[in-house]
């Protein structure tokens, strides 16, 4: 096993978060992802990889790949999972989708499936993608919706008002609409300077075996959990998931825990300058 492999954020997300993300939306929607030939192609926020060999993949040998994420360790995981052949047309690079260092109109198409979950970060990402793309170019991006995990907001409610702190009650209205719904990715998407927009839903179901697989699964920590605690907090914050905990546990008894994950996908074309 790699020093990588066991990095636990590497093992996490390679074991977790790919199985109950990456694939599913790769499965759903990977068809969307261009190919263009003699190009130069741009991969954000890839983790560990899988998205790259997917696209690899379908990709023409005459283009080149760019492959970014914010984390070293999974550049590396990433790295040691694709062929030497691959790694010729191939080339890993350390950066955040939201603030990439290319020129702009450089690339010849780009695509993202990874670390865009509030709007705020989706039109931060997207605005840098359509920026080094060159006019003319696609794009393509998957993001996971609002109404993904629905029962969490009830549980959140009833943890809430258990913890007599109902004062915190209408920032769940907060929260959700800081998420994403297909309307609002269209128009970010539009904000960005992406023509010909489309957007597609997908949906899965994931489970899973107790509260505390539950909240602090890989997946929940990499899309909404920061953002649901982000509405209380820190000293108030143990008291809160543990009730959710302990009541996803009681109503769920011996029971596991199945829910939906949501998620859209956002195609388009830079527009001509």
């Amino acid at each position: 096993m790699s020093e990588d492999r066991d990095n636990p954020i590497v093992r996490a997300h390679r074991e977790v978060v790919e199985r109950l993300w990456t694939a599913p939306a790769l499965q759903l929607a990977g068809e969307d992802l261009p190919h263009p030939a003699e190009a130069t192609v741009l991969a954000a926020e890839v983790r560990c990889g899988a998205m790259v060999m997917h696209w690899l993949d379908s990709l023409p040998e005459s283009t080149r790949l760019m492959a970014l994420d914010s984390s070293g360790a999974m550049l590396d995981e990433a790295r040691s999972r694709v062929s030497e052949e691959d790694k010729r047309r191939l080339f890993f690079v350390e950066e955040r989708v939201n603030s990439l260092s290319y020129a702009d109109d450089v690339f010849d198409a780009a695509a993202c499936v990874h670390g865009l979950v509030t709007g705020r970060q989706t039109r931060e990402g997207l605005s840098e993608l359509v920026r080094v793309i060159s006019p003319g170019s696609p794009m393509i991006a998957c993001v996971p919706l609002q109404k993904s995990f629905p029962e969490f907001y009830d549980l959140f409610d009833e943890a809430l008002r258990a913890c007599g702190l109902e004062n915190v009650l209408p920032r769940i209205d907060d929260l959700r609409s800081n998420l994403l719904t297909s309307a609002k990715l269209f128009d970010v998407a539009k904000q960005c300077g992406l023509e010909d927009i489309a957007i597609s839903e997908l949906d899965w179901e994931v489970a899973f075996g107790g509260g505390r697989e539950y909240l602090y699964s890989p997946l929940i920590q990499e899309t909404f959990f920061p953002h649901w605690v982000g509405a209380v907090r820190s000293d108030e914050r143990e008291g809160v998931l543990s009730h959710i905990s302990e009541a996803i546990d009681t109503y769920w008894c011996d029971e596991t825990l199945q829910t939906r994950v949501w998620a859209a996908v956002v195609v388009g074309t830079k527009g001509e300058a």
